[in-house]
C-alpha cells in the first residue's frame, strides 16, 4: 500500500480526514497536525514532519501533495505588502519541491492551487488580516509556470472552491462545512486516486 502525505495550510486541515477516509483501502494518508502556514514555515519544518509521521527509514513515501499560498498573500492590517512577495514565492514553492525531492527521491509531487477566498478576511478594523482573490490568482499562475516547467501535476483547488456557494464557507477563508470539506476532499481523492 502506498503511502500519501498531505501537506499544506488549515484548507489542507479541513479536508485531510475526508481524503484519509475514502483512501484508506488504497493508500495510507498520512499529514502533520501542525497547520503548514506560509512557505518559510513549511521549509523550515518538512523534515521534522517526515520524521515524525514515518514509521522507520525505511518507510517510503509515494505521493506528496502540498499547498501553501493563503498565508503567502496575506496583508496584515497595518500594510500593503504581501506576507511574502511574489519573486520569493516562486522561490521558496521551488526550495520546498527540491526539499521533498531530497528527503523522499522516489516521490510523486503534486501542488494544489489556493483557494478563492470571501473578501477581505478576518477580523473587523485594525485586526484585519485581509487577503484578495486577484493576489491568490497571481500566486496561482506564479506556481503553475513553475510546477508545469518540473512537470509537476496541478490540483486546481482554485476553480473547485471559485465555483461553491458561499454556504459552503465556514468563514471568509475556510471550508469546514460538510459541503466544503466534501467538494475539495472529493478533488484531492480524484486527484491522487491515478497514482494509487
Amino acid at each position: 500500500m502506498k503511502t500519501v502525505l498531505l501537506l499544506g495550510d488549515s484548507i489542507r486541515q479541513n479536508y485531510e480526514e475526508y481524503v484519509k477516509k475514502n483512501l484508506e483501502e488504497r493508500a495510507n494518508v498520512i499529514y502533520p497536525k501542525d497547520n503548514g502556514r506560509f512557505c518559510q514555515y513549511t521549509l523550515r519544518y518538512l523534515h521534522e514532519w517526515i520524521k515524525a509521521l514515518t514509521k522507520s527509514k525505511s518507510e517510503e513515501i509515494s505521493i506528496v501533495h502540498f499547498n501553501c499560498g493563503l498565508w503567502d498573500v496575506l496583508r496584515l492590517s497595518n500594510e500593503e505588502e504581501l506576507f511574502t512577495d511574489e519573486e520569493m514565492y516562486r522561490i521558496l514553492l521551488h526550495r520546498i519541491y527540491k526539499r521533498i525531492k531530497f528527503l523522499c527521491p522516489n516521490t510523486s509531487v503534486i501542488f494544489a492551487l489556493t483557494t478563492k477566498v470571501i473578501e477581505p478576511g478576518f477580523g473587523q478594523g485594525e485586526a484585519v488580516a485581509r487577503r484578495y482573490n486577484a493576489d491568490i490568482k497571481k500566486y496561482n499562475e506564479i506556481a503553475k509556470r513553475l510546477f508545469n516547467d518540473l512537470n509537476v501535476e496541478i490540483d486546481d483547488l482554485w476553480t473547485i472552491s471559485a465555483n461553491l456557494p458561499q454556504e459552503a464557507y465556514s468563514d471568509n477563508v475556510h471550508f469546514a462545512t460538510a459541503q466544503g470539506v466534501e467538494v475539495l476532499g472529493k478533488q484531492v481523492v480524484n486527484c491522487l486516486k491515478k497514482y494509487l
